[in-house]
């Protein structure tokens, strides 16, 4: 039997210019409210069993949009929260321009420490770890999961047998989709990044 997972990210934020992190009173921008509201359209005749989240603000409210409309409850889970940035939360990406740290966590990301902060490799080993729980929960049926860009990127990577130091190749914008179906034996992503008008790319697909 499969199972499908859809990992959404969160939809666009006011303060794009800086990194979030794990702070609290990021809200989603108008824009970043017009993707979530996009995710009705994807869904519409979708079955979906389930939806996870992220504890972060902007990935509940991108997932509340959805959850009212399939009339499911929201489940914060932690094992999906964006990785912890430490020192670097709520920095300005101009502020890191010259942080010899910032410049080596984007071409050698796996074994990069983020200075009182998370590994990649255990961003990783938590998404994982929860997704394979969840697989068994929901055998032959299907869940969204509302996360956040590394985190999701890590997923694609693992899945696709790719080191986490080739993982920023990929690209997961805010408000897009991607889709791992299940089976007894193996994972296939079957897309990646969808984005936009969903029923006009369903169509052409």
């Amino acid at each position: 039997m499969n199972t499908t997972v859809y990992l959404i990210r969160h939809g666009d934020i006011e303060c794009a210019d800086r990194i979030p992190g794990r702070m609290t009173g990021m809200h989603l921008s108008d824009h970043g409210k017009k993707q979530a509201r996009n995710l009705i359209e994807f869904f519409k005749d979708r079955d979906l069993d389930a939806i996870y989240s992220s504890p972060m603000d902007r990935a509940v409210e991108t997932a509340s949009v959805l959850a009212e409309e399939k009339k499911l409850q929201i489940q914060i889970c932690d094992a999906f929260n964006e990785i912890d940035f430490g020192d670097w939360t709520n920095k300005r990406f101009s502020e890191l321009e010259s942080d010899f740290g910032w410049k080596q966590f984007h071409f050698f990301r796996n074994g990069t420490v983020i200075p009182d902060g998370e590994l990649m490799i255990e961003v990783q080993s938590r998404m994982i770890s929860q997704l394979q729980l969840l697989k068994e929960t929901h055998e032959g049926q299907s869940f969204a999961v509302f996360s956040h860009n590394d985190p999701i990127k890590s997923v694609i990577a693992f899945y696709s047998g790719i080191s986490l130091d080739l993982f920023l190749r990929i690209t997961i914008d805010t408000g897009s989709v991607s889709v791992l179906q299940f089976d007894n034996e193996s994972c296939e992503i079957s897309k990646i990044n969808i984005i936009g008008d969903f029923q006009a790319y369903w169509e052409r697909a």
